[in-house]
């Protein structure tokens, strides 16, 4: 048996009481996205190796969806190499158990990498008229393995697996270099926070996850806003307790709808939507909604129009919910998309990280346990019709993480 076998996939919800099997579980979540509002660049996406050796994966997006590869460019950090801290030190599908490793700033000129093998950020420029990546500087962050980055109005928020103070503020300077301005506790030390995000109205950090609070490990089931000052630091944060068990991944919708926050439950095996309120508080609209018959519900995408959530499961599916116009979910198709383990190194091909394109036509899927990503157009409906892979050749075979564009 490889260094896979504690990963064991149930349907049903009440599997998360076992510590082992939740483990599992929620090791199997982590996902990003980020979409530019001032986007006049050609269209790209962007993913991570996190090979020892980290590099950007690069591709151009063509017209009809499909994908074309561009040269990899070194991030000039490491990445794990496939090995999952929380699993214990495991070669092992999501190994930064953790969304937004791979961000795009709002202009769509900087992509932002996480490197958790040394405890660095690099910053790259974007060319917009080719697409092209440019090294500006890598950065320590002064945190133990930075895993999930949110960008706004010059400053990089950094959420780390390990430390008393896990959440980081960095000024982020024309030359890409990362000035530290503030370092913020969330529910306790060595939580392992596993998502940070800005709310729209640029008003909140949100930070999610926090897997590391009991023995036998138990998630906090906690949401958090931090309030932005106008410097970029941060206040006091804001606790709101989850509905669901195991909140894991979250997406703020657009517009209209840009306080509706919604949520994926890893340990419940659910998916859940808030409503993100002025004090920082949020208020619970639906769920938790059983996603059926898979497991560990990750990673979250939401179309441009708010009308469809794409679910990522570690069991190797993406499903498919809708949003009503009061931000209520309703599941449409448990598995709207799967690719089926190809390789010996993963049991699943695990639907982690994705994004969806800006007009709102396409989807892009990793499947780390597959190392290759997917890409679907989107229908009317929200079904999704498959359009084509491309390799990501990660030395593990195992180790792809973070999506993002343009």
């Amino acid at each position: 048996m490889n260094t896979l076998t504690p990963l064991r996939f149930r349907s049903s919800a009440a599997t998360y009481l076992s510590a082992t099997v939740l483990s599992a579980l929620l090791a199997a979540c982590g996902g990003d996205v980020h979409t530019p509002s001032n986007n006049t660049a050609a269209p790209q996406l962007f993913a991570q190796t996190n090979d020892t050796t980290n590099e950007v994966l690069h591709f151009m997006r063509n017209a009809d969806g499909t994908l074309t590869a561009q040269a990899t460019v070194a991030t000039g950090g490491k990445g794990t190499n496939g090995v999952n801290y929380f699993m214990g030190g495991a070669v092992a599908p999501d190994a930064l158990t953790g969304n937004n490793s791979v961000i795009v700033s709002q202009d769509g000129t900087r992509l932002f990498v996480a490197n958790a093998g040394d405890n660095t950020v690099s910053v790259l420029s974007i060319d917009k008229a080719s697409g092209n990546l440019s090294l500006l500087a890598v950065s320590p962050t002064g945190g133990t393995r930075p895993t999930s980055l949110a960008y706004l109005n010059g400053v990089l928020y950094v959420t780390h697996q390990q430390g008393a103070s896990e959440l980081g503020a960095y000024r982020v300077g024309n030359d890409g270099k990362l000035t530290q301005i503030g370092q913020y506790p969330v529910v306790q030390q060595d939580a392992l926070p596993t998502e940070v995000s800005v709310s729209p109205d640029g008003k909140f950090v949100v930070v999610i996850g926090f897997l590391r609070t009991l023995t036998p490990v138990q998630p906090a089931n906690t949401l958090l806003a931090f309030p932005i000052n106008a410097d970029g630091t941060l206040g006091t944060s804001v606790a709101t307790t989850s509905v669901g068990t195991g909140p894991f991944g979250g997406r703020f919708g657009t517009g209209a709808m840009s306080t509706t926050f919604v949520v994926s439950d890893a340990a419940g095996v659910t998916a859940s939507s808030y409503s993100l309120a002025s004090s920082g508080s949020f208020t619970a609209l639906s769920g938790p909604l059983a996603v059926t018959g898979q497991a560990a519900p990750c990673w979250v995408s939401l179309t441009p129009d708010n009308r469809f959530a794409y679910i990522g499961n570690g069991s190797g599916t993406v499903s498919l919910f809708s949003i009503d116009g009061s931000g209520k979910l309703a599941l449409v198709n448990a598995a709207a998309a799967s690719e089926p383990a190809t390789s010996t190194v993963s049991t699943s091909s695990f639907a982690n990280d994705s994004w969806i394109s800006p007009d709102g036509k396409f989807l892009y899927q990793d499947y780390a346990g597959d190392d290759k990503i997917v890409a679907y157009s989107i229908g009317s409906s929200g079904a999704l019709t498959r359009l084509g892979e491309q390799p990501a050749n990660t030395q593990s075979k195992i180790s792809l993480q973070g999506l993002t564009g343009i």
